[in-house]
């Protein structure tokens, strides 16, 4: 009986009223016994007693639809890690935001954990809209990269980049990650897709000697590129690299 919080209602007060409207039983006898999962799905719900084994037998039968049961150290890590998650997504910092849901783990897959209680079921919600918000930035990805127009073709491209690099460690949407390069960074936008890369890894010099190389990159690409819109988005970064290096 340690994973069930009994609970004692009155078939005359208004709190039965309400739970009559939330669960309705099977038959109108007393006494009535309800078995509620955490998520207030009714998993039992009938009037009479269960003699003899019949009782035991339920009870078995409705935690093998319950889920798993959280601990209170485990509610806390998932609440915690579904706060730090929210938080730094809406500063822009999805990276953040992987790592931090990406630490319970071992309670479950974030997205995926097998339990019914609102600190796992949140978890998994604020996975289920992130990888939906993925898809979704991955099909119009493709629709540009698949159009005849070089600006479109290129900005699509770094979008995949940027996207991989914040949300490749989400273990829902690596699958998803993986088609879109094995269709759109080979053959035709192979070129493209390397390209497109010298100049995603430039944003990412965050240090002189890596910022000194990236303009060596940069410079690189374009006296050799063919692609004219990579040339002056790379002469762009490249300003803008330089600026910040003679900044200090």
């Amino acid at each position: 009986m340690a994973q069930f919080v009994p609970i004692k209602l009155d078939v005359s007060s208004p709190e039965y009223a309400q739970w009559r409207r939330d669960h309705t039983p099977d038959g109108n006898g007393i006494p009535q016994l309800f078995i509620v999962r955490a998520d207030g799905e009714t998993l039992y719900g009938r009037s009479g007693s269960l003699r003899g084994p019949d009782l035991p037998n339920m009870l078995i039968a409705a935690l093998q639809n319950s889920g798993r049961i959280l601990s209170a150290r485990e509610a806390q890590s998932l609440s915690e890690a579904a706060d730090k998650f929210t938080q730094e997504k809406e500063k822009g910092n999805f990276e953040s935001a992987i790592k931090a849901i990406s630490r319970v783990r071992k309670i479950g897959e974030p997205g995926q954990i097998p339990s019914y209680s609102e600190p796992a079921l949140r978890v998994n919600r604020l996975v289920i809209e992130t990888t939906e918000e993925v898809r979704n930035q991955l099909k119009d990805l493709a629709s540009q990269i698949e159009s005849d127009q070089a600006d479109a073709k290129l900005k699509a491209m770094l979008g995949y980049l940027k996207l991989r690099q914040d949300f490749g460690a989400l273990k829902m949407v690596k699958a998803d990650l993986a088609a879109f390069q094995k269709k759109y960074t080979a053959k035709d936008n192979k070129q493209l897709a390397r390209e497109a890369k010298i100049i995603v890894s430039a944003d990412q010099a965050n240090t002189k000697s890596k910022k000194t190389r990236a303009i060596e990159a940069l410079t690189e690409l374009i006296n050799e590129t063919e692609i004219e819109p990579v040339r002056k988005e790379a002469e762009k970064k490249l300003s803008d690299l330089k600026q910040k290096l003679d900044a200090g």
